[in-house]
C-alpha cells in the first residue's frame, strides 16, 4: 500500500459534493503501480471558500496541482494567473499547477480534449462527417463549455447548446461564435431528434432516479449518445440510448483519455491513456 510521508507530493481534486470524483481510485492505483511518491486526495470545498482554497493549497510546496470538479470550473479562471487560451474560451478550468518559473498559477481545460479522444475511439471503424454532423450539448458548465469547444475546435458543422440557465448559454454561444466563424453555434432544446452526437454534461443522472437530461423521442440509430457523469456508469440516459440502437460513450472514457493531459500538466509527461485503461480501476 502506498504511504503518506513528508515527502508525497498531493493532488488534492476539489468539489461540492466530492463523493462522484473518480480521480482518487484511478491516479492513486496508477501512482501505486509504477511506484511514485504521491497521492490524490478529495476535498469537499463550498463555493464561497474556493479561490481562498485554491491559494492556500497551492502555496503549499508539495501540493503538485489541483484537480477541479464541479461546480468550481468556471471560478477557476479567475482564481489563476495564467488560464490557457482554451480555458478563456470556454470559461472554465480543470487542472491547476504552477508555471515552469514557479511564481504564478496556470488553469486549463482539458475535459474537451479528452473527451475528443474517447469520441475519436468510439469512431475509429465508422468515420464522423464532422463538417457536417449536428451535436447537441446539453448543460453550459464547465464540462459542457469544454466539449463544445472542442467539438467547434475540432471543425463540427452545427453545435447547438441547451441549459435552462439561458444568459449562460448565450455568453458560451457568442464567444464560441466568434471564435469559430465556420461552426454554426446556436441555442437548442432537449430535444435528441435530427442529431448526429448528444452530450449530457448536466449532474442530471448522477444519482439513481434522476430524470433524464434531454428527451430521446425521435433520436436516430446512427447517433452517438454520450453521458459526461462518472458516479453511475451506466447512466438512464445511457441505458435509453442503447436501448434504441444508438452507440454510447460513458464518462469513464473521458476520464481515462485526459488523464495523461494532467499527468503531463503536473510534470509527469510521456503516458498513455493506455496505461489508466489496464489498471481496470473505472
Amino acid at each position: 500500500m502506498l504511504e503518506i510521508s513528508g515527502t508525497t507530493r498531493i493532488f488534492p481534486v476539489i468539489g461540492w459534493p466530492v463523493e462522484q470524483v473518480k480521480a482518487p481510485a484511478l491516479f492513486n492505483a496508477y501512482f501505486q503501480q509504477h511506484g511514485i511518491d504521491a497521492r490524490v486526495v478529495p476535498l469537499k470545498i463550498a463555493p464561497e471558500a474556493y479561490g481562498a482554497a485554491v491559494r492556500m493549497l497551492m502555496a503549499v510546496e508539495n501540493v503538485g496541482g489541483i484537480f477541479v470538479s464541479i461546480p468550481h470550473k468556471p471560478m477557476s479562471v479567475a482564481a489563476v494567473d495564467q488560464p490557457t487560451a482554451r480555458a478563456v474560451l470556454a470559461g472554465a478550468c480543470n487542472a491547476i499547477y504552477r508555471t515552469a518559473d514557479g511564481r504564478s498559477l496556470a488553469g486549463d481545460l482539458i475535459d474537451g480534449e479528452g473527451f475528443i479522444r474517447a469520441f475519436d475511439r468510439i469512431c475509429s471503424d465508422t468515420p464522423f462527417d464532422w463538417p457536417r454532423a449536428r451535436a447537441l450539448v446539453v448543460g453550459s458548465g464547465g464540462v459542457g463549455c469544454a466539449v463544445a469547444a472542442a467539438l467547434a475546435a475540432r471543425g463540427i458543422g452545427h453545435v447547438a447548446i441547451y441549459d435552462n440557465r439561458l444568459p449562460q448559454a448565450l455568453a458560451l454561444q457568442m464567444r464560441l461564435q466568434q471564435a469559430f466563424p465556420a461552426t454554426r453555434v446556436e441555442i437548442g432544446k432537449p430535444r435528441a431528434g435530427g442529431y448526429d452526437l448528444i452530450v449530457n454534461s448536466t449532474p442530471l443522472g448522477m444519482y439513481a432516479g434522476d430524470p433524464l437530461p434531454l428527451d430521446l423521442e425521435g433520436v436516430a440509430p446512427s447517433c452517438i449518445v454520450a453521458d459526461c457523469g462518472m458516479k453511475i456508469e451506466m447512466t438512464s440516459l445511457l441505458l435509453e440510448a442503447q436501448r434504441l440502437g444508438c452507440r454510447i460513450q460513458r464518462g469513464r472514457e473521458m476520464m481515462i483519455e485526459q488523464s495523461p493531459l494532467y499527468l503531463e500538466l503536473f510534470g509527469y509527461p510521456g503516458v498513455s491513456s493506455d496505461a489508466f485503461r489496464a489498471l481496470g480501476v473505472l
